[in-house]
């Protein structure tokens, strides 16, 4: 049963943010602002109502798929809402005028994210920590009013949410909102090292249409192995690297890689377990052919 449900549950969710993400990509080369965040708000709301839906109609089977289903999933879904909303305000409402004004008005969003991680500094610290001793408070529907009050209102519906969830959503999106404005002010900074219009064209678009979580991987494993920069790449700057080249978003990649981290029946490296042993069969088949 519990196998069972473990297979439905990652089908079903791989499935919806497959598609959310392929929507996502052509809603965005909309050049007009405004329909643009219209549409991708269309796309990210009807997704967050079928993982709601898939919650209503399924039972989890234990306590730590709940938890992983509120701590990780649910949040990188709703992330992806309010940034998409930041970005937009962001953008909009940045000053016509010289770059010094620019500048200043960048730095001051910045300051006023990191405000809203001291308002949240317990919360936040437990979710840059990866920590998990009060998951069963945090991230179960059946858990009590905090003891610690959230400086920030939740969203929180007891049947499609949990006390921190939309907490934590909000951590995600405001990360990603700090990389987009330290990018932004690096552009205003350096602007030699931006493409000129006279620059080649890239090649032919590519998109990752696999799992995300696949990409977790991979990230993982060039991070570990030192394979860029001689070993001195973070792993966020492979992260961020591969998200742009693939166009794919990843999240948080340590919170992604706690799903990895709990694959109980399922192996850890799943994905290179796959790349392996499909090169094998690919030599295999080359020998296999060559000797007739």
């Amino acid at each position: 049963m519990s196998k069972l449900f473990l297979i439905v549950m990652q089908k079903n969710i791989n499935e919806l943010r497959t598609k959310m993400h392929l929507d996502l990509l052509k809603a965005r080369e909309v050049e007009n602002d405004l329909i643009r965040l219209s549409e991708t708000s269309k796309i990210l709301d009807q997704a967050v109502l079928e993982l709601n839906q898939f919650v209503e109609h399924y039972d989890f089977t234990d306590e730590e798929e709940e938890i992983l289903f509120f701590k990780i999933i649910k949040p990188e879904f709703m992330s992806l809402r309010i940034e998409e909303v930041m970005r937009f305000n962001l953008l909009v409402n940045k000053p016509i005028g010289t770059i010094e004004l620019q500048l200043g008005y960048y730095e001051e969003e910045l300051k006023a994210l990191q405000s809203f991680y001291r308002m949240n500094s317990f919360h936040y610290q437990y979710y840059r920590n990866g920590l998990n001793e009060l998951d069963r408070v945090y991230f179960l529907r059946s858990a009590k009013r905090l003891t610690i009050p959230l400086a920030d209102i939740a969203e929180y519906h007891q049947v499609y949410s949990t006390p921190l969830s939309f907490l934590f959503a909000k951590f995600i999106a405001f990360e990603h909102l700090q990389y987009f404005i330290l990018e932004q002010i690096g552009d205003l900074k350096y602007p030699e090292l931006k493409h000129t219009q006279g620059s080649p064209k890239p090649l032919s678009e590519m998109k990752w249409t696999g799992d995300t979580i696949n990409v977790v991987e991979l990230a993982y494993g060039i991070w570990l192995t030192g394979q860029v920069n001689n070993g001195n790449a973070s792993l966020n700057q492979i992260v961020r690297w591969m998200e742009s080249h693939l166009n794919v978003s990843i999240g948080i990649v340590q919170r992604r890689f706690t799903e990895i981290e709990r694959r109980k029946r399922l192996s850890p490296t799943k994905y290179i377990d796959q790349m392996r042993d499909s090169i094998r069969r690919k030599i295999d088949d080359d020998l296999g052919n060559k000797s007739d």
